[in-house]
């Protein structure tokens, strides 16, 4: 064979490996700058008990179990009884010019909890001045995501992006902002997945 026909081969090959995964996630050990802070005591096939404090998060639509009437209600307490997790992370400009810690739960951890089913695609998030977007449940999957309820050490309040909001490692993956800019959602009251 010719060496030029086996060089286009090798650069066609390349060119197609390079293409499908474009857009795909990167290999990335989150264990390197996800801390865990404390464990877990409430996990994907336990009941999720009734909120004895202020609910902060509503979950409703296509979800596997409930805990008041047919929809999820979290207070604090049970939030942060999926294991809190931190991370450093370098915000984007519209919320800030500098490195943030964030406290919170992992999104992912969140929708096991849930248990949302295969067909579900997206969740619909809405603060609390009723903004809405909507966020791929692959996000979760594929990135570790946090559904913070800290900013540098303390509690978020509701005046600021509190109680929760979202927050993408920016640091550590490859995100397209013009996309994903839109889904670091705060002020998180509800969540209705689709």
């Amino acid at each position: 064979m010719n060496r030029n026909v086996v060089l286009s081969i090798i650069v066609l090959i390349f060119a197609s490996l390079v293409s499908a995964c474009a857009g795909q996630p990167q290999a990335v050990n989150i264990d390197e700058f996800i801390i865990r802070q404390t464990e877990a005591t409430l996990s994907a096939g336990d009941a999720i008990p009734a909120p004895t404090g202020d609910v902060i998060l509503t979950v409703s639509g296509k979800i596997g179990t409930t805990n008041v009437d047919d929809t999820i209600q979290m207070d604090l307490a049970t939030i942060e009884s999926l294991g809190v997790v931190s991370h450093k992370v370098n915000v984007p400009e519209f919320i800030d010019s500098r490195e943030i810690e964030y406290k919170g739960v992992l999104l992912s951890d969140l929708v096991a909890l849930w248990q949302v089913p295969d067909d579900a695609t997206i969740m619909e998030m809405v603060a609390i001045n009723d903004y809405k977007v909507e966020v791929p449940l692959s996000d979760a999957k594929d990135y570790p995501v946090i559904f913070a309820l800290q900013e540098d050490g303390a509690y978020m309040p509701i005046e600021t992006r509190g109680p929760a909001m979202l927050v993408y490692p920016y640091d550590h993956y490859e995100f397209a902002r013009d996309v994903y800019d839109n889904r670091w959602i705060w002020q998180i009251k509800s969540i209705n997945i689709k």
